[in-house]
Protein backbone atom coordinates (compact mmCIF):
# COMPACT_ATOMS: atom_id res chain seq x y z
CA UNK A 1 0.00 0.00 0.00
CA UNK A 2 0.99 3.56 -0.86
CA UNK A 3 2.26 5.98 1.99
CA UNK A 4 -0.34 8.94 2.32
CA UNK A 5 1.19 12.45 1.75
CA UNK A 6 1.34 14.59 4.55
CA UNK A 7 -2.00 15.81 5.50
CA UNK A 8 -2.42 19.38 6.76
CA UNK A 9 -4.89 19.81 9.48
CA UNK A 10 -8.05 21.19 8.31
CA UNK A 11 -8.39 24.35 10.93
CA UNK A 12 -4.92 24.75 9.83
CA UNK A 13 -5.87 25.74 6.18
CA UNK A 14 -9.13 27.66 7.92
CA UNK A 15 -6.43 29.85 9.16
CA UNK A 16 -4.16 30.11 6.01
CA UNK A 17 -6.84 31.62 4.79
CA UNK A 18 -7.26 34.14 7.16
CA UNK A 19 -10.38 33.14 8.48
CA UNK A 20 -12.65 32.60 11.97
CA UNK A 21 -15.24 29.60 11.97
CA UNK A 22 -17.87 32.35 11.89
CA UNK A 23 -16.08 33.20 8.42
CA UNK A 24 -15.74 29.74 7.23
CA UNK A 25 -19.33 29.32 8.50
CA UNK A 26 -21.00 32.14 6.59
CA UNK A 27 -18.81 31.28 3.51
CA UNK A 28 -19.98 27.68 3.12
CA UNK A 29 -23.99 28.94 3.82
CA UNK A 30 -23.62 31.29 0.98
CA UNK A 31 -21.44 28.94 -1.13
CA UNK A 32 -23.38 25.52 -0.84
CA UNK A 33 -26.75 26.71 1.33
CA UNK A 34 -25.24 24.17 4.02
CA UNK A 35 -26.06 25.84 7.37
CA UNK A 36 -23.00 24.85 10.12
CA UNK A 37 -23.14 26.20 13.29
CA UNK A 38 -19.08 28.27 14.01
CA UNK A 39 -19.08 25.66 16.95
CA UNK A 40 -19.71 22.79 14.85
CA UNK A 41 -16.86 23.38 12.52
CA UNK A 42 -14.32 24.03 15.74
CA UNK A 43 -15.58 20.57 16.92
CA UNK A 44 -15.16 18.81 13.46
CA UNK A 45 -11.66 20.92 13.15
CA UNK A 46 -10.72 19.29 17.10
CA UNK A 47 -12.24 15.61 16.00
CA UNK A 48 -14.60 15.78 18.45
CA UNK A 49 -17.23 15.28 15.75
CA UNK A 50 -17.32 13.81 12.20
CA UNK A 51 -18.00 16.42 9.17
CA UNK A 52 -19.98 14.60 6.62
CA UNK A 53 -18.88 14.21 3.42
CA UNK A 54 -21.31 16.88 1.96
CA UNK A 55 -19.97 19.24 4.23
CA UNK A 56 -16.46 18.41 3.77
CA UNK A 57 -16.88 18.92 0.44
CA UNK A 58 -18.58 22.07 0.75
CA UNK A 59 -15.73 23.34 3.27
CA UNK A 60 -13.07 22.55 0.47
CA UNK A 61 -15.38 24.08 -1.93
CA UNK A 62 -15.41 27.61 0.93
CA UNK A 63 -11.44 27.46 0.76
CA UNK A 64 -11.55 26.92 -3.41
CA UNK A 65 -9.44 24.14 -2.99
CA UNK A 66 -10.04 20.09 -3.72
CA UNK A 67 -12.55 18.11 -1.87
CA UNK A 68 -9.75 15.57 -0.78
CA UNK A 69 -7.63 17.90 0.86
CA UNK A 70 -10.25 18.16 3.66
CA UNK A 71 -10.95 14.58 4.21
CA UNK A 72 -10.36 13.03 7.21
CA UNK A 73 -7.52 10.39 7.20
CA UNK A 74 -9.48 7.60 7.05
CA UNK A 75 -11.45 8.35 4.41
CA UNK A 76 -7.83 9.26 2.65
CA UNK A 77 -7.06 5.57 3.75
CA UNK A 78 -9.85 4.40 2.12
CA UNK A 79 -9.13 5.70 -1.13
CA UNK A 80 -5.74 4.98 -1.42
CA UNK A 81 -6.48 1.11 -0.32
CA UNK A 82 -8.99 1.02 -2.93
CA UNK A 83 -6.59 2.56 -5.50
CA UNK A 84 -3.74 -0.09 -4.08
CA UNK A 85 -6.25 -3.09 -4.66
CA UNK A 86 -7.23 -1.75 -8.13
CA UNK A 87 -3.22 -1.59 -9.20
CA UNK A 88 -2.92 -4.75 -7.85
CA UNK A 89 -5.79 -6.30 -9.75
CA UNK A 90 -4.45 -4.36 -13.29
CA UNK A 91 -1.17 -5.92 -12.73
CA UNK A 92 -2.46 -9.43 -12.27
Amino acid sequence: MKKLPPLIPIRALREAYGLTSVDLAERIYAESGINVHPDSILNIELGRKEGSRRLMTAWANALRIKPIDVHRRADLSERFAARAGDAETDAA
